[in-house]
């Protein structure tokens, strides 16, 4: 066979093959309490693995869906996206009540749609929000328990704040990260790093580029820990400034974490 022959072939059977495969966008939610984290693993129930065995289920094929966060064990999500090539002219609209229907109440799928086959969840995000709920009482509520982290230390808010405000820019952020982050680089924009507070809770926003493994949770210990005055905000640019993890506060409970938007 002629090569021009083999090239018309090859282009024919990838045009047919792109004509039956759609990509598919999920926009998800899930109460992270039960589960060991979005991405699959050995050791338990992850969200990408429950949403996986009941597209198998629906539709009979086995799929992998790539996620815009990794969020970690018993972290909620308000607006996770990911996506997934399905070999079928489903409309991906009806994906979402289906699916619905298969999995557990502690995950929804909020929307489903087709995409262009070019769209990808991770690699064309351009910013994350997430946010931290706190509650600061001297009794912690046990109905919040799995939704909120809790504090009996009583918080300055104008400190807590201009804390935050070290935190916006571009910064190398080793200080505020996991040991175990395996990472090319551990430079980060943050955009927006709020502190606001409603009757005993405090509600931590930070909107940046992407983060590092345990980097809210650090961001928002070490705000606290210069809101009960065991850290100066002197500390705090030490920590920026070295990448000391000895300068910065402790690592947050993640049940106090919520993935909020994912920008694309």
């Amino acid at each position: 066979m002629r090569i021009k022959q083999k090239i018309y072939l090859l282009l024919k059977a990838k045009m047919l093959y792109n004509f039956f495969m759609q990509r598919v966008k999920l926009k998800i939610q899930y109460d992270g309490s039960d589960f060991v984290g979005w991405q699959k693993q050995k050791n338990g129930r992850s969200v990408q693995e429950e949403i996986e065995k009941a597209i198998e289920k629906l539709v009979g094929e086995k799929v992998t869906l790539v996620g815009s966060s990794r969020t970690d064990a018993k972290v909620h999500a308000l607006c996770q996206v990911a996506h997934f090539d399905l070999n079928s002219q489903i409309p991906a609209k009806n994906l979402k009540p289906a699916l619905n229907d298969l999995l557990g109440k502690d995950v929804r799928i909020a929307s489903s749609q087709k995409v262009p086959m070019s769209f990808h969840a991770r690699f064309d995000v351009k910013k994350k929000t997430y946010v931290y709920l706190l509650q600061a009482t001297k009794d912690e509520n046990p109905l919040l328990r799995k939704l909120a982290a809790h504090t009996n230390f009583s918080l300055d808010l104008q400190k807590m704040r201009s804390c935050a405000k070290l935190f916006e820019g571009t910064h190398n952020f080793k200080g505020f990260c996991s040991a175990h982050a395996q990472v090319k680089t551990f430079e980060r924009t943050i955009f927006v790093a709020s502190v606001t507070k409603s009757g005993k809770f405090f509600k931590f926003t930070f909107t940046g580029s992407g983060f590092l493994q345990h980097m809210v949770r650090i961001m928002v210990g070490t705000i606290v820990d210069v809101g009960r005055g065991k850290l100066s905000l002197d500390d705090v640019k030490q920590a920026l400034e070295t990448g000391n993890r000895a300068k910065a506060g402790k690592t947050m409970e993640p049940q106090g974490l919520y993935l909020k938007r994912i920008y694309f």
